[in-house]
């Protein structure tokens, strides 16, 4: 060893065991060794060759191995060079399916080439069609694009108090309650309107009693509840199929490359399945994805029954979802009176109409046509002088 060292061959994990020792050196210091072990009356034994040369050299011996490994290398390589995820943060008003589908028209998708795509034209095309979009960020890392943006302050809904305007009924009905902030009420309480005529006009009456009056406008102000009928209808046949639960459960793996899925080892076709997802997750080396995703799914037996249920029970379903649907035509400010429902029973269904009785607002807003006759004739004057 000290011979060895002072012709410069480097040992290293030196370790004596019983009468030898055993250590580590450069493999191109095999035959330096050899001679020192010679002068010296050692004996040299080489235990095991190690280091990149060695590995290296396997692969040459597994040629078919080796060829796979380079192209699954190349694989991946080629793979990380493509857009295969987007991100999209901070939307609120703005969906996701608007978003995806700008950025795909500006060259922006998954499947894309990452030298394609211009990052900067992307940005500045997201803030000239999205004018709720206040600032947008687009970049790409690895295989995913991310878009943060930030959406305007919504706008405060600003009331004209300057145009004037009459409050007129939305619907037919039976005014229950009006109140006018600004304006002439023309209906009261009991009164039978029809739909688009006036409930509070924008004229006023201005001046005392006995004195000249004139009549000036503004934009009528209030709220005119009224009751009003609506209609419904709804049908259930009395044969239908309902879906049986065997209790029978498994666990499926699938694999998921742009929208295709791999899913060798499913549950046998023959039987029914019912598919809940339990998870998704996307493959990737580090902070690069891969356009590969590992589904995870439960499948649950079932077997399609036919049932029968009866007159009185499609009755009791009937008047469920008539009430549920009365309650979806409602506004906040809206209550539900009464409700008759009246059923016709044929051979395999059953048939309820309803008639709803409601309270319900019905003020909406329309320009007043004598001002806006006034404004027209103006405009006409105007364009005569000019």
């Amino acid at each position: 060893m000290n011979m060895a060292a002072y012709r410069g061959v480097y040992l290293w994990e030196v370790a004596r065991e019983g009468a030898s020792m055993t250590m580590k050196a450069a493999g191109n210091s095999l035959e330096l060794l050899q001679a020192c072990a010679e002068k010296t009356g050692c004996a040299l034994e080489v235990l095991s060759y190690g280091g990149l040369p060695v590995f290296l050299g396997r692969f040459g011996r597994r040629q078919v191995w080796t060829a796979g490994l380079l192209c699954f290398a190349a694989g991946l390589y080629l793979l990380s060079s493509f857009v295969w995820v987007m991100r999209i943060e901070g939307n609120e008003r703005l969906s996701r399916e608007e978003l995806l589908s700008a950025c795909r028209e500006m060259g922006l998708y998954p499947g894309v080439r990452k030298r394609s795509v211009d990052t900067q034209a992307v940005t500045n095309g997201l803030l000239e069609d999205f004018a709720d979009i206040s600032w947008v960020s687009v970049g790409i890392h690895g295989t995913d694009a991310t878009i943060r943006l930030a959406e305007t302050i919504e706008g405060v809904e600003i009331i004209d108090k300057e145009t004037p305007c009459d409050i007129v009924a939305s619907t037919d009905g039976v005014i229950l309650q009006i109140t006018a902030e600004r304006g002439t009420p023309l209906v009261a309480a009991g009164d039978v309107v029809k739909k688009g005529d006036v409930l509070i006009s924008s004229a006023l009456t201005i001046g005392l009693e006995g004195e000249e009056q004139h009549t000036a406008y503004t934009a009528a102000e209030g709220t005119v509840t009224a009751r009003i009928w609506r209609r419904l209808t709804e049908e259930l046949p009395l044969q239908y199929e309902e879906a049986v639960y065997s209790g029978e459960e498994r666990k499926n793996h699938s694999l998921l490359f742009s929208g295709r899925e791999l899913d060798i080892l499913h549950p046998d076709s023959d039987v029914q399945w019912e598919r809940e997802l339990l998870s998704e997750k996307t493959l990737g080396l580090g902070d690069r994805k891969l356009p590969l995703t590992w589904r995870m799914e439960c499948w649950r037996a079932y077997e399609t029954v036919q049932k029968t249920r009866t007159v009185a029970e499609a009755k009791t379903l009937l008047e469920e979802k008539l009430r549920k649907n009365a309650e979806n035509l409602l506004s906040s400010y809206g209550t539900i009176e009464d409700i008759q429902i009246r059923y016709e029973v044929y051979a395999n269904s059953v048939r309820a109409d309803a008639e709803v009785t409601m309270a319900e607002r019905i003020e909406e807003k329309r320009q007043n046509i004598e001002t806006e006759n006034q404004n027209e004739e103006k405009e006409q004057e105007n364009a005569n002088e000019l």
